[in-house]
């Protein structure tokens, strides 16, 4: 008895090891999108609030429109990286299936979903809670 272990082991050691590296990738490939636009969402943001104060002296109707401009620019860019990265983590996700890597496709997957979730729940929370509660 050795106590080296044999060439079967260290494979299997190394295909749990690669399976579990790829099941996070699959997960990080699957929330890329929701960070890229939670991250241009804020510079967006940020950069309404610079301009408003960049544009103060001219006047409200003149801060007004910036903002309002610099706003628009910002979500659109938003949107189209988040759609973007979205149809790049599900032509990854095809190409996993297509090799037959089950485990990084159904992570990606199930990220994505939780994503989509997130993304959409303001939008739920606005139609179920109350806009004007009762007296």
């Amino acid at each position: 008895m050795s106590s080296l272990p044999s060439n079967s082991e260290v494979s299997m050691q190394a295909q749990s090891s690669s399976s579990d590296n790829n099941t996070w990738r699959g997960f990080l490939t699957g929330i890329i999108p929701l960070i890229l636009l939670v991250i241009i969402v804020v510079i967006a943001l940020a950069g309404t609030a610079l301009v408003r104060q960049l544009f103060a002296p001219a006047g409200f109707f003149a801060q007004q429109q910036a903002a309002v401009i610099t706003l628009v620019v910002g979500l659109v860019i938003a949107l189209v990286v988040y759609v973007g990265t979205i149809v790049r983590a599900l032509r990854r996700v095809a190409t996993w299936q297509q090799r037959g890597a089950t485990k990084p496709s159904r992570a990606a997957l199930w990220s994505l979903g939780i994503t989509a979730l997130i993304v959409v729940l303001p939008v739920l929370l606005a139609i179920v809670l109350p806009q004007h509660p009762a007296p």
